[in-house]
């Protein structure tokens, strides 16, 4: 097979199937509701009122390895992982209009 042409079949199946980026195609919401503050404004304050997120992860993406690797590389005695899923958290619902 001619390369020029087994390059456009690759960029056509390329576009006929969702990226990792693009995500499943979600109902939007309608909009981030007015009377949630930004995640920095929260997370700024001297005292937080917090509740419990359980969640799993994929252990193929070894998250916690990393999360330790960035903690030491930085010379970081604390890590607050809670801060972090807060606010990825956060800015993947509001993309999204919740």
């Amino acid at each position: 097979m001619r390369d020029d042409v087994r390059d456009l079949r690759y960029e056509q199946d390329a576009r006929a199937q969702p990226t990792a980026s693009e995500g499943t195609p979600w109902t939007h919401g309608p909009g981030r509701p007015t009377n949630i503050p930004e995640a920095a404004v929260v997370l700024n304050q001297r005292i937080i009122a917090r509740e419990s997120l359980d969640s799993s992860v994929p252990a193929a993406l070894k998250l916690k390895k990393r999360i330790k690797r960035f903690a030491l590389d930085n010379e970081l005695d604390h890590l607050p992982i809670g801060d972090i899923v807060s606010v990825a958290l956060d800015e993947w619902l509001t993309t999204r209009g919740f």
